[in-house]
């Protein structure tokens, strides 16, 4: 008789033994490896190995593949690959969970002849080793699956109190509770990743290479839409260290714009200068060095190096920047010219006038025709003998008689589109508007514009500025002032000058004019009237011209098909007058000044771009419907805030602000429209956001991902408008 007969003899016992096939989980240590940058695919491939899992290999081995020959995908693949890593996990873990409690802790009762139910539904297993030592199995669940099967014999009337002993060969083994079942076993698999800011890295390796020194090596191109030491291969690398080397020792040797803002982002982010004052000078240092081969510096560092003195209270100088930099309306405008709102008289920045004003001084034909220097010295002193004729008459300066009356609470966003710690951070400031005022606006255009008119005299320069409305008295103090300083100077430039008297040759007089009059008749003839300036080049603004005559609307193309027959003047009908805003609010954008001014009941092209008006009649160029607007959004479904920032928009801007809206991923769109308008996409969304500002109080575009897009709280309305 068996050892099961004499312990339970009313009793028959068959076991059947569960599967042997369990899964694994890695160690802890492979599970820390998973959140390593670079290395974490490894995890994922142990993990598929020592479960047999196809997929999971052949996954984690395209990981490795991309994260070393795409460095640029490197942060997402990361990220990827932690998410697989983690899901893949629990899934293992469930499912040996389930493997457990079918292989040790479900018993199935099989009731024969008279035995009656299970009290309770549980039983308890008395399990007999060689060394017959009895062990008691904790309590099973409920649940009764098919491993193991216990039959009760007729004789037998209740087990509700009874142990059925298995007697099953081994070694001794110790008491196992059986495991009860997991109260998320039945539910839907839930887990988090934390997903820091991409720049993250960037700003941790930015410390860990701050004193590194490159050695020599070889040039290699780079290119990168958001660059950072991922975006670089080794080789890429290895140039950008040398080089960086190069110019801390002050040896500005050449290299690609994007190892250059991988620099500036560092400099910005506080690293590679031991003060705040040393910072700034090597940003400058930097800008001055590459701004002519990069001239898309201007753009960012402007703002950047501005930025960079407010956080640190440095002094910052418009006159530090070489050359004279392009600002427009903004708040770091209206800070700038704050500063100056106690000179007597007031002494404006070239730059602020420029920025101050309606008409662009630095898009005039006059200004780049080679008379920059002109202007730069002249139109800040017309600015300041008209500050101090108010303040002999009114006791009060141009900011005080047509600037706001009481400052305001403005805001900006700091180093927008930097890739640095603080970057598109929300600042506060508490400073008059005055460079969007339009009152003050309206009277630094009148000035400078009847400043260049009155220099252009003095230069027998063709062609004057229209409709240009100053009072008499400041227009005689003007006039009187640029004739006394800059009259003579003039006559010299035009050939007016005396000349210490010669021994005239005759001899050679006549063969000069022998060989003048040849010369005329081979090529035509040529005037040597020093009162008759030679005819400036053509066509200079061909391109922003024709822009706007495509961009605008049928009826204001009528407009201009009525002055190109009246030799670009005509009577002013009913209804021109909105004609006449829209062709100037593009022609403000693209030209930086009006193209048709109203004088004396008539309007009027300005002189400077009529050649350009009848090239484009000559050659009648293609016209877009789409130049308004009009088919790209339906303005109807917009608020009156976000009608305004549309319709403010240049055609070009409009086009990516809608690629934004209706693709999955716009990149490449956009860099197609940017490459149209000669731009780079980074500069085309700055505008749009610089615009947003303006008119809608903040940004509009995301522009700080590698993938561009509107803010949560315009998308929907911008969607509805979409035509």
């Amino acid at each position: 008789m068996s050892k099961l007969e004499k312990l339970q003899p009313d009793a028959t016992v068959k076991y059947i033994p569960a599967d042997s096939t369990r899964r694994k989980l890695p160690g802890k240590g492979f599970r820390i490896l998973s959140f390593i940058p670079a290395f974490n695919w490894i995890s994922l491939l142990y993990l598929g190995l020592i479960n047999s899992s196809i997929l999971n290999i052949v996954c984690a081995v395209a990981y490795g593949l991309i994260t070393f020959t795409v460095p640029s995908l490197s942060p997402l693949i990361w990220i990827v690959g932690i998410v697989h890593y983690e899901v893949s996990y629990r899934i293992v873990k469930k499912q040996i969970i389930s493997d457990t409690g079918k292989s040790t802790t479900q018993t199935k009762i099989t009731p024969i002849h008279n035995s009656t139910s299970v009290s309770n539904g549980f039983s308890d297993i008395a399990v007999l080793k060689e060394q017959e030592s009895k062990q008691s199995i904790s309590a099973m669940p409920s649940y009764a699956p098919e491993d193991v099967r216990v039959s009760v014999s007729p004789n037998s009337t209740s087990i509700a109190s009874r142990f059925s002993d298995i007697a099953v060969p081994g070694e001794l083994e110790s008491k196992q509770s059986i495991p009860v079942k997991s109260s998320y076993a039945s539910e839907e698999v839930r887990f988090s990743v934390s997903m820091q800011n991409p720049h993250t890295k960037f700003f941790t390796d930015m410390e860990r290479n701050a004193s590194r020194e490159g050695k020599t090596a070889t040039f290699v191109p780079f290119m990168s839409y958001w660059p950072t030491y991922t975006s670089m291969n080794k080789a890429q690398q290895a140039w950008y260290f040398y080089w960086r080397s190069q110019i801390h020792q002050g040896n500005y040797i050449d290299t690609d714009l994007s190892y250059i803002f991988v620099l500036i982002y560092e400099l910005l982010s506080g690293i590679g200068w031991q003060d705040p004052q040393d910072g700034y000078q090597k940003l400058m240092q930097l800008w001055a060095a590459y701004r002519k081969k990069f001239p898309s510096l201007d753009h960012y560092l402007m703002g950047w190096t501005f930025d960079f003195t407010q956080q640190y209270n440095l002094e910052y100088r418009l006159s530090d920047v070489n050359e004279y930099p392009r600002l427009t309306p903004s708040v770091m405008t209206d800070i700038l010219i704050a500063r100056h709102a106690e000179d007597v008289p007031l002494k404006l920045h070239f730059s602020l006038i420029d920025a101050l004003s309606d008409y662009s001084l630095v898009n005039s034909k006059f200004y780049k025709d080679g008379n920059q220097d002109l202007m730069h010295e002249a139109i800040p002193r017309v600015i300041a003998l008209a500050d101090a004729a108010l303040r002999k008459n009114k006791q009060k300066g141009i900011l005080d008689t047509y600037g706001p009356s009481s400052v305001k609470k403005q805001e900006y966003y700091a180093f927008t589109s930097a890739v640095c710690p603080q970057a598109n951070k929300k600042i506060y400031v508490t400073v008059k508007d005055y460079s969007t005022y339009p009152n003050l606006r309206a009277y630094i255009k009148e000035l400078v514009r009847y400043g260049e008119n009155t220099l252009r005299e003095l230069r027998g320069y063709q062609g004057r500025l229209r409709g240009v409305t100053i009072d008499e008295e400041t227009a005689k103090l003007i006039q009187n002032f640029l004739k006394k300083e800059y009259g003579q100077q003039a006559t010299q430039v035009n050939g007016f000058s005396k000349k210490p008297k010669v021994p005239l040759d005759f001899e050679k007089i006549i063969a000069i004019k022998i060989e003048s009059k040849e010369v005329t008749q081979t090529l035509g003839p040529i005037s040597l009237d020093p009162t008759i300036p030679e005819k400036k080049e053509l066509l200079t603004d061909i391109q922003e011209v024709t822009a706007i005559y495509t961009a605008i609307s049928p009826s204001a193309r009528s407009l201009l098909d009525r002055l190109e027959k009246s030799s670009w003047e005509c009577s002013v009908a009913q209804g021109d007058e909105p004609l006449i805003a829209e062709i100037n609010r593009l022609a403000e954008r693209y030209l930086g000044c009006s193209l048709l001014v109203a004088e004396a009941s008539k309007i009027i092209a300005e002189d400077d771009y009529r050649d350009e008006l009848e090239h484009i009649y000559q050659n009648h160029p293609v016209t877009s419907s789409e130049g308004n607007g009009s088919k790209l959004f339906d303005s109807s479904v917009l608020t009156p805030e976000m009608k305004d920032f549309v319709d403010a928009l240049l055609p070009v801007q409009q086009k990516a602000l809608y690629v934004l809206i209706t693709s999955e991923n716009p990149q490449n769109d956009l860099e197609t429209i940017a490459e149209e308008a000669n731009t780079m996409p980074q500069l085309l969304l700055d505008d749009i956001n610089l615009l947003a500002v303006q008119q809608i109080g903040e940004i509009i575009v995301d522009a700080a991902d590698q993938k561009p897009q509107i803010l949560d709280e315009y998308i929907d309305l911008l969607k509805q408008s979409v035509a």
